[in-house]
């Protein structure tokens, strides 16, 4: 059974989301675009997290991220929150490769790890934690330095000596940068018994939300056992989990090309994380014109909610294919309809596509939406796959 979500926790992130993402404080109706909300409802949260000390209010009554924040961001290590997350991915690539397993980051110039586990054989080939090893001669240490800037490892490389632990350890720079130029080209790294004889490793990178490699996830065992069969099979998982790790730090807001422009200074969708936050939808097409908008032989506007909900929730559907998630992966949608007597008509077409282990759902009236011949706005948060691919969009969503 699926755990409820909170949805006033999802609101209070949408907040501190838009005004974190905001170069200069928003007032209360900036929140409320930003965020979907109505203004009243955007005003309720703000004050509680005011009074909170997570929102601080500017003498031009606009708000901003409180001090509390600050003091919790300052309360927390980058390598100790991402060790947290990623012991239990560790732990389970051990149980599923039955391999020492771990993620390192570089710290200083030197490689540590942050997070290990070991498979229970008799031969044990792991590391514990805080264990440093050598940059240059270790499957995480290449990897880290693949992910530098250029001058940056080159500097690090200098300062290194090179000792030569085994035959096959690389201690000539020219063929190390080789070895980082091959790195970056396939997207992982082999210690091919460079720190230790008959001892092989795999390692990949863990990207944060600027593609900038952050960590290394490795897996290491016997030569005899570290096969390329197994290696080509442990690689695609460690970067499925490595893409997950770097999910944590990703943030990004996107204005999808060719689509109606949205009506005001937002994008079509802001994802944080795993969560994928949709701004208000509508049926409106690239056009300026609506679907289930027709005029009628007097003259005037015959509008149909069935056509309307059936065009809005499509491309919400459309919007998170834009992302790789689909409307499976929505926890939350807010619906806004100008008369409560479309409910019915609403309800009848939104149970096509949801059920009650849908997303959770609010549905309010509202006295008015930005154009007269739209009747019904829905905005909603989903929750990406764990692999972020960028699909491009179709060419017809329309936006409210």
């Amino acid at each position: 059974m699926a755990t409820p979500k909170n949805n006033s926790v999802i609101k209070a992130f949408q907040i501190l989301t838009a005004c974190s993402s905001s170069r200069e404080p928003l007032n209360t109706q900036e929140v409320a675009r930003a965020t979907g909300m109505t203004a009243a409802t955007a005003h309720r949260f703000l004050i509680t997290l005011e009074d909170l000390g997570a929102i601080a209010r500017t003498d031009k009554n606009q708000f901003q991220l409180g001090f509390a924040i600050a003091e919790m961001a300052r309360g927390i290590k980058d390598d100790n929150w991402l060790a947290n997350f990623a012991q239990t991915h560790v732990d389970d690539l051990v149980q599923d490769f039955k391999e020492a397993v771990g993620v390192a980051i570089l710290n200083d110039g030197r490689v540590s790890f942050i997070a290990t586990a070991e498979a229970n054989r008799s031969l044990k080939t792991g590391h514990i934690i805080d264990t440093t090893v050598p940059i240059y001669c270790s499957g995480v240490g290449k990897v880290l330095l693949s992910g530098l800037p250029t001058i940056e490892r080159e500097e690090l490389l200098h300062e290194n000596e090179f000792e030569k632990f085994t035959p096959n350890t690389i201690t000539d720079l020219a063929k190390l940068r080789q070895e980082i130029s091959k790195i970056n080209k396939n997207g992982y790294a082999i210690d091919e018994q460079e720190m230790e004889e008959g001892l092989r490793c795999l390692a990949v990178p863990i990207k944060g939300g600027d593609s900038q490699v952050i960590a290394a996830i490795s897996v290491s065992g016997p030569a005899s056992r570290m096969t390329q069969e197994r290696i080509d099979v442990y690689r695609e998982k460690m970067q499925e989990r490595a893409q997950h790790l770097g999910n944590l730090f990703y943030s990004e807001s996107k204005v999808l090309p060719g689509m109606a422009t949205p009506r005001g200074s937002f994008p079509h969708i802001k994802m944080v994380s795993d969560f994928a936050f949709v701004s208000g939808i509508s049926a409106r097409r690239p056009d300026e014109t609506f679907v289930g908008a027709r005029k009628k032989r007097n003259g005037e506007m015959e509008l149909d909610i069935r056509e309307q909900a059936r065009a809005t929730i499509e491309n919400i559907r459309d919007v998170l294919r834009s992302t790789g998630a689909s409307l499976t992966d929505l926890i939350e949608i807010e619906a806004f309809l100008v008369s409560m007597d479309d409910y019915e008509g609403f309800n009848e077409v939104y149970a096509r596509y949801f059920g009650t282990d849908g997303p959770a759902r609010t549905t309010v009236a509202v006295n008015s939406l930005p154009h007269p011949h739209q009747i019904l706005m829905m905005k909603a948060v989903a929750r990406m796959p764990g692999n972020k691919s960028r699909a491009s969009p179709p060419p017809t969503i329309t936006f409210g």
